[in-house]
């Protein structure tokens, strides 16, 4: 009996020694709480340190310091052209597309931080189902979203901006999303896609182009030899940019010369990997596989196309800020 009693003393005293032996919680170094907000803002290491110091190092106030000063950088330099920039691809079983990001310069536009936000940005398109993005115009398959107003309203506008705040902070650069294109985000047996953008490994670059392929039998199809096809017709677009797919899409066949009947139709281009023209090479995988392939639309875009940059004299500028000239 004593020896039971001795046990249950000795576990409530284990009990209450837990229960009561506590410590407070340790509070984080300066060079975590900088490492937190590099994480969140991205700003470098020297910004989120003074934002911390201004703060009394509470990371709360030091997060709202950043994020406001980050948004009164895009605010001054809303007005600056952007010229440069990134083309992004994508393509998946159902779905593909295309995203311009614009910078000013080309030095921000071969910066890692650059091309880190364009293809987050290329990740938040790719979830984007089309509801609000409008068909292009003469296209059964693709829609756009290219215009300033449309862009404010699309629906994960709200996802895009804050990323651009950031980057632009970072950098100092004015950026803008200028256009999206789509296909329908459906699964689709008898549709194939392929995408390439010429200058990058990782399907970014200053030209960009999505191809449809439609195919007879999707089943009985060699899935890696056509994606293989798909790929290469995208580069292809990218490439020799035709304007038409085929002779039938042309209103007025007989007013072009042979020249630029080959130029201008992806079906009469030679093939760039070889073996005729594209026509000829989408006859030959039908013969070899049995499966027919038609190129059903193409999508291409070049950074900076249509983009007007007013020229200025340097001199002047610089003559009219001191106040010299009128």
């Amino acid at each position: 009996m004593t020896s039971l009693l001795r046990s249950a003393l000795r576990s409530v005293s284990q009990q209450s020694y837990l229960r009561f032996y506590s410590t407070s919680p340790k509070a984080e170094s300066l060079a975590q709480l900088v490492a937190r907000l590099r994480k969140e803002t991205q700003a470098p290491i020297a910004k989120a340190r003074q934002a911390l110091t201004e703060n009394n190092n509470d990371y709360t106030k030091a997060l709202e310091s950043l994020l406001a000063s980050a948004a009164k950088t895009s605010l001054k330099v809303a007005s600056r052209t952007t010229k440069e920039g990134l083309v992004a691809v994508f393509s998946s079983g159902s779905h593909a597309g295309l995203v311009e990001v614009n910078c000013e310069t080309d030095f921000v536009q071969r910066s890692d931080g650059f091309k880190s936000a364009v293809s987050t940005i290329r990740g938040i398109v790719q979830q984007q189902r089309g509801v609000d993005v409008k068909p292009a115009p003469g296209s059964s398959l693709f829609s756009e979203c290219s215009d300033v107003e449309s862009l404010k309203t699309w629906s994960d506008a709200n996802k895009v901006t804050p990323i651009l705040v950031e980057a632009i902070a970072k950098m100092g650069e004015n950026m803008k999303l200028r256009r999206v294109t789509l296909t329908p985000m459906k699964p689709s047996m008898s549709l194939v896609y392929g995408a390439f953008a010429h200058g990058s490994s990782d399907l970014m670059g200053r030209i960009g182009a999505v191809v449809a392929l439609s195919i007879s039998d999707a089943m009985n199809a060699p899935k890696e030899e056509l994606a293989t096809l798909a790929r290469q017709l995208a580069q292809q677009v990218v490439g020799f940019d035709p304007i038409y797919v085929r002779d039938t899409d042309v209103k007025d066949l007989a007013s072009l010369s042979s020249e630029e009947l080959e130029a201008q139709i992806l079906y009469r281009q030679q093939f760039l990997m070889g073996g005729g023209t594209v026509e000829q090479v989408l006859e030959n995988f039908r013969t070899k596989h049995g499966v027919a392939i038609k190129v059903v639309e193409f999508s291409r875009y070049v950074c900076g196309e249509g983009i007007e940059v007013k020229e200025s004299n340097f001199a002047e500028e610089v003559l009219q800020q001191a106040g010299l000239k009128a």
